[in-house]
């Protein structure tokens, strides 16, 4: 054997090792190189997926979020009715149970919290709940509550709304 076969022989084998093991001080290493090379080939269009479904998913929390909001505001646009109808019959005269005005109230608490949740400035019936609370009051003072009878009739000389 000749020198020439000799280095021939080491270099092939020094080849064929390094294909196998990783050197740690040389941090290049070919076949992980090329398997990251051919992973992100063929991983490319999951992660074009992955962004597009990421997308879609943000979408819909945002469309998610207002329609909570909306539903939000249209609940409160109903209690706000709600509670202007109550008020427009004490306006009439008609009396109510006192069932009837802890409900609004209770609604009235909804409508509060519904307002913290779609950022809106209360103020449209200030005045005609604070009516509302008077005649409660003033029904809880004389103990003069409707109880009975046909709805919205009212004692004889004395009605909740005057």
């Amino acid at each position: 054997m000749s020198i020439g076969e000799i280095v021939a022989a080491i270099s092939t084998g020094a080849l064929f090792l390094g294909t196998f093991i990783e050197v740690s001080k040389i941090k290049i290493n070919p076949w992980s190189s090329l398997f990251g090379w051919i992973g992100n080939k063929m991983m490319a269009g999951v992660k074009e997926e992955m962004k597009e479904i990421r997308k879609e998913q943000e979408e819909l929390a945002k469309k998610q979020e207002e329609l909570a909001i909306q539903r939000a505001i249209d609940a409160a646009d109903n209690i706000k009715a709600e509670i202007f109808n109550f008020y427009n019959e004490c306006q009439r005269g008609q009396r109510h149970s006192e069932a009837e005005f802890i409900y609004i109230i209770q609604q009235n608490k909804k409508y509060e919290e519904l307002l913290k949740v779609t950022n809106d400035p209360n103020g449209v019936y200030e005045a005609e709940y604070e009516y509302i609370l008077q005649i409660f009051h003033k029904c809880q003072e004389e103990k003069d509550f409707y109880v009975g009878g046909e709805p919205g009739e009212a004692k004889q000389g004395r009605a909740q709304g005057a």
